[in-house]
């Protein structure tokens, strides 16, 4: 199962299997067969084999027991490493731990994909996919903590602390849907206010112009306009996110240097698994080690949100 990409769906079914040998080393039938299956958010099933329910474990020969399993954790949204425990008592006695992985059923802030990985370092086969798709997914997200902000679209209402009365510093948007606020700080947005009336969206450094730099960049700030409504002052023992934002958050589209970059640090740490300890082999000119690509960091310079990144 090593190689396999399992994704979270009700559809996506996971065949584990064990065979139960006995003193000798031959496969025989345990008197009770059972397999404890835990996903990653805790919950754990006992699945039997013609005991109690569920008894969906299947007997495919002496000794050899089969079990379906559906990739849906029992709270939505939560995946990660899947466990299993083959239990066998009475005629055999014998446990036989495992695991396998279930990734996320939308690719979501994945900015490669497997297929155009593999294309790139040449492979061919489905081998090492598991563990391509988890360099991948781990390179997204570092990428997202790195540069202080996500890339793929999400919808969803957030809210802000105004700090000033006239601007107010947000997320990446691509579009908005609505804008309101909070004016005496009860957690209630009271007061909606109407785009290109109330206020205006800009990109940092008080630019309007969202291909200004050649590539298509979201909005970052809110300024207030004509109408002279301004955000409400903060203060102690009240709400402080005075101001909530409807929309479509990120970026409209993922940039070329932010797919490069993955690829590059993807390619890294696929490869680190044949590399321990940095080193490669040992050539005629002595240790090959790997070293970082310099291009990594000026290829994800441009996105970064100095805000919120982390790292220089």
């Amino acid at each position: 199962m090593t190689a396999t990409v399992f994704y979270d769906n009700s559809n996506e079914i996971a065949l584990i299997s064990n065979t139960f040998l006995n003193s000798s080393g031959t496969a025989a039938d345990p008197t009770a067969v059972s397999c404890i299956v835990s996903d990653p958010s805790g919950t754990s099933v006992t699945h039997t084999f013609g005991g109690a329910s569920p008894a969906d474990i299947v007997k495919v020969t002496t000794g050899k027991y089969t079990l379906s399993v559906a990739c849906a954790p029992a709270i939505p949204g939560i995946d990660g490493l899947w466990q299993f425990e083959w239990i066998g008592t009475g005629a055999v006695s014998d446990v036989q731990p495992g695991t396998w992985r279930v990734l996320p059923p939308s690719v979501g802030t994945w900015y490669i994909g497997l297929d155009e990985f593999k294309d790139r370092l040449g492979i061919t086969d489905n081998a090492d996919d598991s563990q391509a798709q988890i360099a991948i997914q781990t390179v997204c997200e570092w990428v997202n903590q790195y540069t202080g902000t996500h890339f793929n679209r999400i919808t969803e209402a957030r809210t802000y602390v105004p700090h000033t009365l006239t601007k107010l510093d947000i997320d990446p948007l691509v579009s908005v849907t609505s804008l309101a606020v909070d004016r005496d700080g009860d957690g209630t947005f009271e007061e909606a206010w109407v785009l290109g009336t109330d206020y205006q969206l800009r990109i940092s450094g008080g630019s309007y112009n969202l291909n200004a730099t050649g590539i298509l960049r979201p909005y970052r700030q809110v300024v207030t306009v004509q109408s002279g409504k301004l955000f409400p002052f903060v203060y102690p023992y009240a709400h402080l996110d005075r101001v909530q934002v409807t929309g479509v958050w990120g970026w409209s589209q993922v940039p070329a240097g932010v797919s490069q970059a993955s690829f590059i640090l993807a390619a890294d740490l696929f490869k680190m698994k044949d590399a321990p300890f940095g080193v490669a082999g040992v050539s005629d000119y002595g240790v090959t080690r790997i070293q970082t690509n310099p291009w990594l960091v000026e290829l994800l310079r441009p996105f970064k949100n100095v805000k919120r990144s982390v790292g220089t």
